[in-house]
């Protein structure tokens, strides 16, 4: 039935390319259809790697059309181009048909991309002998895709070259509502190692929050837990460097897009993970933000700590999310504020929150710059956090937010820098909230922010 499917296709395919030409063209059937290995070396292939444009010309043969099967599409061009994005070796089938009909059995082509075209950096290398994801056989995706946290149909998806590429139909509000699971990898790694990884991401819609997360496959030991800011039909390597060792047996990889718009593709592609002390050339950036300016004269928020204009709130649950009945020990001086976490909870995002809320207002139209610094120590030595949000939001609509991001804080701080973020809500905020989670960290870890800076523009 398969076969007879396919040959309908091609039998319709064929029949649609015919059409397309003058009957000039197909005058005197004679009975016999083409070779297409007679044809073999009038399809033509030329890349320029300076560009990424792949140049297909088919070399005009007495009464014959050729038939190139590209990414599982038909055209019966004898000369177009297709640009691609990712290195790497493609093939294209090739077909030619004449008065009587298609070719009997077609050619491959093959053909290299030399470099992976970014913006930014590029991740690291997919193809390395370090890169433990080399040769893994990736499975099904698995979904949790929740709408107003009402479950639905999951996502439709495929896999193709390495690239997963999944469709969000209907728009979500809320980090966890779209999630979207790499359940089993067979990939272990340990404690006794640092860890870079890296996957390249393309959404079709803008972004302000995608999470990508890396722990066990059986319980929630975690390498990695990261958020980061898509822009629309731009291609992003979403990384950490240098990541502190855990040991998990199977590796799972976690996505949640919670938050995406309406009828928004994904791709993920070029997934690396590798021990960082194996160098595989990448020159990795700095991981360092560069903060804004404190001191800029249009800094609202130095003006909120000039005056102590904000009040505090706190909570903190456990692994059932019951309140642990514990107050923090805060702090505040000139451009610092200081918190000591009073009791260990889990590394789950928000069972540790304290919200600094203020009287500062925002339109729909309003535009921000924002960043802040910070460190934690414990002890007296500077340690990591597993996890840190930062949120700014409407205080009256939790869905109403600037921007809402988790990262894990290493040993030497942190920068949280973001550009020309906009209300995700689209409406005007009367006053607006700063949160921010520390769900994972020790007690007695002392959490230092400075340097708060909130440019409206």
């Amino acid at each position: 039935m398969k076969n007879k499917l396919k040959y309908m296709a091609e039998t319709l395919m064929a029949a649609l390319i015919l059409a397309g030409c003058s009957a000039e063209e197909f005058e005197g059937a004679s009975g016999n259809i083409p070779q297409a290995s007679d044809y073999a070396d009038n399809f033509v292939i030329t890349v320029d790697q300076e560009t990424n444009y792949a140049y297909f010309e088919f070399t005009s043969a007495p009464g014959i059309t050729p038939v190139w099967i590209v990414d599982g599409a038909y055209s019966a061009s004898y000369s177009f181009s297709k640009f691609y994005r990712k290195k790497g070796t493609y093939t294209v089938e090739c077909k030619v048909r004449n008065a009587d009909g298609m070719s009997d059995g077609s050619v491959t082509k093959t053909f290299d991309i030399e470099n992976t075209i970014m913006n930014g950096f590029p991740g690291f290398v997919e193809d390395s002998e370090f890169n433990l994801f080399k040769g893994v056989t990736f499975p099904d995706l698995t979904f949790y895709y929740a709408p107003g946290w009402s479950q639905v149909a999951d996502p439709a998806w495929s896999l193709v070259n390495g690239a997963y590429t999944l469709t969000l139909p209907t728009a979500t509000s809320e980090r966890w509502q779209a999630q979207v699971f790499i359940p089993s990898t067979g990939v272990a790694v340990s404690a006794d190692k640092h860890y870079d990884f890296s996957v390249i991401m393309t959404s079709t819609t803008a972004h302000s929050g995608v999470k990508v997360k890396l722990c066990n496959s059986s319980d929630d030991v975690v390498l990695m837990d990261k958020d980061f800011a898509l822009e629309a039909n731009e291609p992003k390597a979403l990384w950490g460097a240098d990541l502190e060792g855990v040991d998990i047996s199977d590796l799972k990889v976690v996505f949640d897009f919670g938050g995406n718009a309406d009828n928004t593709e994904i791709t993920i592609e070029s997934l690396v993970l590798k021990d960082h002390a194996n160098d595989d050339g990448t020159e990795v950036p700095e991981q360092m933000a560069t903060p804004f300016d404190y001191n800029d004269p249009n800094n609202a928020w130095k003006a909120v700590d000039d005056a102590q204009a904000f009040t505090e709130e706190y909570w903190f649950g456990d692994a059932s999310w019951a309140q642990i009945d514990c107050t923090p020990e805060v702090k505040h001086e000139g451009s610092t504020h200081t918190i000591t976490i009073p009791a260990t909870t889990p590394a789950e995002e928000w069972h540790a929150q304290w919200k600094l809320h203020t009287n500062l207002a925002a339109a729909a139209t309003d535009l921000v710059d924002f960043s802040l610094k910070v460190n934690a120590t414990l002890n007296g030595s500077a340690v990591k956090l597993p996890g840190m949000t930062v949120k700014l939001t409407d205080k009256a609509d939790d869905n109403n937010f600037f921007f809402a991001q988790r990262n894990e804080i290493p040993t030497d701080g942190y920068v949280f820098r973001f550009e020309d973020t906009a209300l995700a809500g689209g409406a005007d905020a009367s006053a607006l909230s700063l949160v921010f989670d520390f769900g994972g960290a020790e007690e007695g870890t002392v959490i230092t922010i400075s340097d708060i800076t909130l440019i409206k523009k």
